[in-house]
């Protein structure tokens, strides 16, 4: 069959364009990143910035930070596709792969063994774990590792202390830790459990009274944060997702400057079965169903 000529170029012209749009699309591309508001906005958009610059270096493409409400919104869209890259702790990564399907990329060298502190008022007479009894409490989110399941597994394996019965009421759940921090030094609770990188953090800045709120014991050793990637995002970029992070160097003083506000030395790759034994504590203590 013979096409007229007008037919064959309007042909021709919508074959180019079809060979053309993977490659625009791929042009425009972007990458959307979160993780959990385990403090408040202004810290956060202070450590997400230059993070994000240098992975919009690294990965040549557009890298947009999505910030959440709460640890479940983190859960929640990176299981949903809203975004592509989330900042999890250990527990909430364990919830979104029970829930999603979602892949361990890296974590930095700290969370391999990470702790919590338990803090107290200075007017609560509180010196060791075990005079918690009968005291009011905080812990951060219910979701957080650092703030809730670990200390909560701490108090009843290692003190026998039921958070659900022997404190002053049900504990409070603060969200963040830094709001911890603020809780116990404000005496609206005589005691809580905080991350311990937050407490050096906010100890180092003086931003608490130490006279007012003091440590009073930190917590053995677990498995914590890490950057886990949706399931369905194809393992190139995920791998690229992963070096730019492995590739970081304390040499060069831009990359120094990212792994200092995260904390780290550096990062290393993390495997779905670092995380087993939280998943083990989560049903252990009924906070993962």
């Amino acid at each position: 069959m013979n096409l007229p000529r007008r037919t064959l170029i309007a042909l021709s012209s919508l074959l180019a364009l079809s060979a053309l749009a993977p490659l625009a699309q791929a042009q425009e591309t972007v990458i959307r990143v979160s993780g959990i508001p385990d403090e408040n906005p202004t810290e956060l958009a202070r450590k997400y910035k230059p993070l994000v610059d240098q992975l919009q270096k690294h990965l040549g493409v557009k890298v947009v930070y999505v910030p959440v409400i709460d640890y479940g919104a983190a859960v929640s869209a990176l299981g949903a596709g809203k975004i592509d890259f989330a900042w999890l702790g250990g527990f909430t990564f364990v919830q979104a792969k029970v829930m999603s399907g979602a892949r361990p990329v890296v974590m930095r060298d700290i969370d391999r063994e990470f702790h919590s502190v338990f803090i107290a008022s200075s007017t609560s007479g509180i010196s060791k774990p075990e005079e918690l009894r009968g005291k009011s409490f905080a812990f951060g989110s219910k979701s957080s590792t650092s703030g809730h399941l670990f200390p909560r597994h701490f108090l009843e394996t290692t003190w026998r202390i039921d958070p659900d019965k022997d404190f002053a009421g049900a504990p409070v759940y603060s969200g963040a830790h830094d709001a911890t921090v603020k809780m116990v030094e404000s005496g609206k609770v005589q005691a809580g459990a905080v991350n311990i990188e937050v407490w050096k953090r906010m100890e180092a800045k003086q931003q608490f009274d130490p006279a007012k709120v003091r440590a009073i014991w930190t917590t053995p050793a677990f498995v914590d944060y890490v950057w886990a990637a949706r399931k369905d995002l194809p393992a190139e970029t995920v791998k690229k997702f992963a070096d730019a992070f492995l590739t970081l160097d304390m040499n060069d003083p831009a990359e120094k400057a990212v792994l200092d506000l995260q904390g780290a030395k550096k990062f290393v790759p993390a495997k779905a079965e670092d995380f087993a034994i939280i998943e083990q504590v989560g049903r252990s203590t009924g906070l993962l169903k």
